[in-house]
């Protein structure tokens, strides 16, 4: 979990790199997720009868999966890291409320002050900028902060279909995160009209990226949300906030104003609660 973690609070490295080697975003994802895929499919081979059996279920997690990977992407290209990973952070109340419609889980009675205060630190976030009153919302809420929204809500939809498909193999279920993103990154790349340039010598390198960043950070990060209770499994993903929000200061200059920081603290404080509460009202089963 650490090491996953770790490698998605760094993936805007990457990911930058590329567009500054001339690899635009929409292209750098296509790429690294073909190396990705290309490795996945490696290690769920011999799971292709599954496949098969359950291949509308897998289809589900794989589009919610790799629209989530392409905002999430994008958003870590074009906005502040730090930014865009706590909003994405905003996930765990998402997938709890999404569990409650789409599974009929229970809501414990924390979810409703949780998303209040987890709503209130989005607010101090987005409206740290703004120079003046009359100025309104709008100003400071960039793209890249709704691209870390709409991740952050199709990450929760991706968990909320891997829960229920939580008798299907981890290799598979890997491999349908990643199998999407190609075509529908490419199409919306084409859609676009972004050109392809790039040196040959970074498009091997985004399918690199892809073969072994992407597919060791996907993997990491499913096996130990498989084997791992719930709770301790989220207070580790917080680390890939850490890792990000010091390595975008460090390397990027990005530091996050006092506002910021406490819009973040109650975003993360909010889905810890929800997490921990509903964790510890129900038996822990690996998903």
């Amino acid at each position: 979990m650490l090491a996953g973690s770790t490698l998605w609070g760094l993936y805007w490295l990457p990911l930058r790199w590329l567009e500054q080697a001339g690899l635009g975003g929409l292209w750098a994802l296509t790429l690294i997720y073909i190396g990705a895929t290309g490795t996945l499919s490696v290690l769920a081979r011999g799971q292709w009868r599954v496949l098969l059996a359950a291949r509308w279920r897998l289809l589900g997690i794989g589009l919610s999966a790799a629209l989530a990977g392409i905002a999430f992407g994008l958003g870590m290209i074009e906005g502040e890291v730090a930014r865009v990973l706590i909003l994405f952070y905003l996930s765990p109340l998402w997938a709890v409320l999404l569990g409650r419609v789409l599974l009929g889980e229970r809501i414990v009675p924390v979810t409703v002050p949780a998303l209040v205060l987890a709503l209130f630190g989005a607010g101090l976030m987005l409206l740290s900028d703004v120079p003046g009153a009359g100025e309104g919302l709008l100003p400071t809420f960039s793209p890249a902060d709704l691209l870390g929204l709409v991740a952050g809500v199709l990450f929760a939809l991706t968990n909320v279909q891997l829960r229920a498909g939580h008798d299907l193999p981890g290799a598979l279920k890997n491999l349908a995160t990643c199998a999407l993103v190609p075509p529908l990154a490419g199409a919306a790349a084409l859609g676009l009209g972004s050109t392809f340039a790039a040196p040959w010598w970074a498009m091997v390198a985004a399918v690199g990226i892809g073969m072994i960043w992407m597919s060791a950070m996907t993997a990491a990060t499913q096996f130990g949300i498989s084997r791992l209770p719930l709770q301790r499994s989220s207070v580790l993903l917080l680390f890939e906030l850490i890792v990000g929000a010091v390595s975008a200061a460090l390397l990027a200059g990005e530091a996050l104003s006092l506002a910021e920081l406490a819009g973040g603290a109650c975003i993360v404080l909010a889905g810890l609660a929800v997490v921990w509460l509903r964790s510890s009202t129900e038996p822990h089963r690996a998903r």
